[in-house]
């Protein structure tokens, strides 16, 4: 027997109406899709590759533009170690001559300005890379661990981590440059000077970090994957850490610049100590720290220091401003191009969060 037409009033059931559907997380495509959306979408991001893709680019093509020995910067102009007096300047060294030195020459050794940045580009990319890399990747890992597991090991790892930020970057490097770095062979000595600064660098990233994880692991989506059994480790590096990054962000660009003023600094004291000990400008190869393979090592704080100190104003009459101010605005631009992309990877960091 058929059913009868629904008594209700209005013709309704008294049935309850079923829920909708909740629905469908993004699939994994998605997610990409909306991730790249936003990546582009940010001007400081885009601002920040454009620029160091210009300098990966002048480091890729450096050996092109000026073939030869890619660690060594040829001098254009040859002194004696027996001149008393520096020469004058000539036009040569001035810059803005386009022709082969468009950005002058560093003086007395007739290093060529241009020349020196073009060439230290690739190892100084390599420098930050070797340095910024690890430390951020070992702080990240700590922090994470320290801050999402929490207890006695967040108090072990907190302490570990105060003894390295009580360590000054410019007294490490000082005893390194002294004790350590004299007995290993010169080609290696670039890279382990990068590894010794990465002993301490890496403390202010799991500093960071293990803030950040300390309030990420105490949110509800946490406890979810927590309560719906996903491991230690899932929870730790699939939902703690990626939320947590905003600090890494942010402190790459301080560590970028710690490093140069690290090593302008002691490449400006060795130099000037030099010059006023009457050893340099009279001599061919300049003065070198003993992190840099050679003496004539390309790279931009070295280019900048025996630039500014290559010239003895009392003998020549002349401020070599281009000698050092060129390699600065060198340095500062790329410094505004890390500085840049990190503020936008640590917009879309908390965004995200």
């Amino acid at each position: 027997m058929s059913s009868g037409p629904d008594p209700s009033p209005g013709g309704q059931s008294d049935r309850a109406p079923e829920p909708a559907e909740a629905p469908l997380p993004p699939d994994a495509s998605r997610r990409w899709a909306r991730d790249l959306r936003q990546l582009f979408s940010s001007p400081p991001l885009l601002a920040g590759l454009a620029i160091l893709a210009a300098f990966v680019g002048i480091a890729l093509l450096s050996s092109v533009w000026y073939p030869g020995n890619p660690a060594f910067l040829p001098a254009h102009l040859q002194t004696t170690r027996d001149c008393v007096v520096p020469p004058g300047p000539t036009l040569r060294l001035f810059p803005f001559h386009w022709g082969s030195h468009p950005l002058g020459e560093t003086g007395i050794a007739g290093f060529d300005v241009l020349q020196g940045l073009v060439m230290g580009t690739r190892w100084d990319l390599a420098l930050v890379a070797l340095i910024v890399v690890p430390a951020a990747l070992v702080g990240s890992v700590v922090g994470t661990i320290a801050g999402g597991l929490g207890g006695w090991l967040d108090d072990l790892l907190a302490g570990l981590t105060d003894v390295f930020l009580s360590v000054p970057e410019f007294v490490l490097t000082l005893v390194a440059l002294t004790f350590f770095l004299p007995l290993v062979s010169p080609p290696d000595r670039f890279w382990t000077f990068a590894l010794i600064l990465n002993l301490v660098l890496w403390a202010p990233y799991a500093r960071g970090v293990q803030a950040r994880a300390r309030s990420v692991a105490t949110r509800p989506f946490v406890e979810a994957a927590r309560a719906s059994g996903a491991t230690k480790r899932r929870v730790l590096f699939r939902h703690i850490l990626p939320n947590s990054l905003f600090p890494v962000f942010s402190q790459i660009p301080t560590t970028v610049a710690t490093i140069f003023v690290l090593l302008g600094g002691l490449q400006y004291a060795v130099v000037e100590y030099f010059a006023a000990n009457a050893i340099y400008p009279c001599q061919v190869l300049p003065a070198t720290l003993s992190v840099l393979p050679s003496p004539q090592f390309p790279e931009w704080t070295w280019v900048m220091a025996n630039g500014a100190a290559s010239w003895l104003p009392s003998a020549s009459g002349l401020d070599p401003w281009w000698a050092y101010t060129f390699p600065a605005i060198w340095i500062l631009a790329f410094g505004l191009g890390v500085t840049l992309l990190c503020d936008g990877l640590a917009q879309l960091a908390d965004r995200r969060d």
